[in-house]
Formats: structure tokens, C-alpha cells, sequence
């Protein structure tokens, strides 16, 4: 009988041991739209950590120069356009590349969906602040609430 409770309390050690050197490869939070404040993600996803992510409005980016720019011809007005930046403090500390998928749904009061970014970025054993960009309209920004972030990395 006391060979049966220790062979069980093993098994249990072991399992657990197990499950804690898996790694996730997705991670999902919604966080409250909150301009020029960190927010704590403290996410890791394959051995990439993403411990905060900051919302900011940059006043120097062009959205001329950006992919939308280009298909509304270019002559888009700094009187209408906005650009959201989301910028991920990101850590991959293994020499082996991986990439991680940062893809942000910008939610009204309501949890209704107003625009989705997706960017991927890879990570080979370095840190750095990942800058997610979306060249907007100015009027939509004040209607974001929340952002649901949704982090996946893939072994390249």
C-alpha cells in the first residue's frame, strides 16, 4: 500500500514537471484602450515574453507613405488621418528565430469589432519594442474601448 501512494505521488511530480516545461504558443487578453500607459501582458508564447504592450497616437508618422496611403492615392490629409501604434516589449532569448503574430481587434464600448491589425515579427535571441501600426481615420480612434490582443509564435 505505501508502494502504491509513492509510485502515485511520482507519477503526479513527474506530470507536473511535464506540463510546466510545455510551452504555450498562443496567448489572448483584452485590456482596457489607455493612450501613453504600460500595460502588463507578462505573456510568453513558445520562449518569446511580451511583458507590456503601450498604445500611443504618433504624431510624426506619415499615413501617405503607408501601404493605405498608397491605395487611397497618397493625397490623404494629416487633418483626417491618425495612426495607432501598439508597442510590445519583447524578449526571445534563444538564438533559434521565432516568430510571433500580433494581431489586435480594436472593440468599441459595446465589444463590437472596429478594425483588426495582424503583423508578424521575428524574434532570434534578442529584445525589442515591436511597433504594431494601423493608418487610420481620426474620427474612429475615439470609439476604441478595449483591444483584444492575440499573440502566436511559430518556430521558423
Amino acid at each position: 500500500m505505501r508502494k502504491a501512494v509513492i509510485l502515485a505521488v511520482a507519477l503526479v511530480a513527474v506530470a507536473s514537471i511535464s506540463s510546466a516545461q510545455e510551452r504555450s504558443l498562443r496567448f489572448e487578453k483584452t485590456v482596457d484602450y489607455k493612450l501613453g500607459k504600460l500595460i502588463e501582458l507578462n505573456a510568453t508564447v513558445g520562449p518569446v515574453r511580451v511583458s507590456k504592450v503601450e498604445f500611443s497616437q504618433p504624431a510624426g508618422a506619415s499615413v501617405k507613405d503607408s501601404i493605405v496611403g498608397r491605395i487611397r492615392g497618397g493625397g490623404s490629409s494629416s487633418e483626417t488621418q491618425a495612426t495607432f501604434r501598439a508597442g510590445f516589449d519583447s524578449e526571445n532569448p534563444e538564438e533559434d528565430e521565432w516568430v510571433v503574430t500580433y494581431t489586435l481587434d480594436l472593440l468599441d464600448r459595446k465589444g463590437e469589432l472596429i478594425d483588426r491589425i495582424v503583423q508578424s515579427e521575428g524574434l532570434e535571441g534578442e529584445a525589442k519594442v515591436v511597433n504594431v501600426d494601423l493608418a487610420t481615420l481620426k474620427y474612429v480612434l475615439p470609439f476604441v474601448d478595449k483591444v483584444k490582443i492575440r499573440l502566436e509564435a511559430r518556430y521558423d
